[in-house]
């Protein structure tokens, strides 16, 4: 499998959940903080192949996360993505056929997003 794009990034995830074990006002402020915006950026390293759009959580983030699972999604999937402003970073908006999305930041945002359309099967289809 040939991987096309790799960015080190934070990812949206709205299932992520501090670790209990971990304790104290960081935690706590950290889950207030989720709760407010529905999910918690989460740093770890996406790759797009021909194939799928994969998210991995770095180490640090298992550690500091219950249950924190990457995340899968094969292009076929995929009905359009966008770039977004985002502070200091971009962000990646991969909005899915299901209504879903999945939104990654990176450096290079806009790059990011015109190379991963570029590999889309509608995109291969109509070109």
């Amino acid at each position: 499998m040939t991987i096309y794009i790799k960015k080190l990034c934070n990812a949206f995830i709205t299932d992520a959940i501090v670790n209990r074990r971990l304790g104290g006002t960081a935690a706590r402020n950290v889950e207030a903080i989720g709760s407010l915006m529905g999910g918690l950026w989460v740093g770890g390293t996406v790759t797009v192949s021909a194939e799928a759009l994969d998210w991995v959580p770095n180490g640090m983030n298992q550690a500091l996360h219950d249950k924190l699972e990457p995340v899968h999604i094969p292009l076929a999937d995929v009905r359009t993505v966008r770039r977004v402003f985002g502070i200091l970073t971009g962000i990646v908006v991969v909005e899915l056929e299901d209504g879903g999305e999945f939104r990654f930041r990176c450096f290079n945002a806009r790059a990011v997003a015109v190379n991963m359309s570029d590999l889309l099967p509608s995109q291969l289809i109509s070109a």
